[in-house]
């Protein structure tokens, strides 16, 4: 029987091989407004900064946000809380 994609076999500091499964979550947010154009690669940079984001992009046309986190390291909150802290006023309009 083979192992779901989403687990991975590691080797832990004995060598004994143990099944680890990442959980990536993604998450689309509207801002209210994205005002600054010249912002965005800064913007996605400190996203994709911190701890336990991924990946992140920002659409300045569409006013969306597209964060992929690894909830075992962030929660929705905590992914929510660092977008604000941009200085946008923002709501979640996906998640998977």
């Amino acid at each position: 029987m083979r192992a779901p994609s989403a687990l991975k076999n590691w080797k832990n500091f004995s060598g004994k091989e143990e099944k680890v499964e990442k959980k990536f979550r993604e998450m689309r947010l509207k801002a209210e407004v994205l005002d600054c154009s010249d912002c965005v690669p800064d913007m996605e940079k400190i996203l994709r900064d911190t701890n336990g984001i991924i990946d992140a992009s920002v659409n300045f046309k569409d006013d969306i946000i597209y964060v992929k986190y690894d909830s075992g390291k962030l929660d929705r909150k905590q992914v929510f809380s660092t977008v604000r802290k941009l200085g946008y006023k923002v709501k979640i309009i996906e998640e998977r």
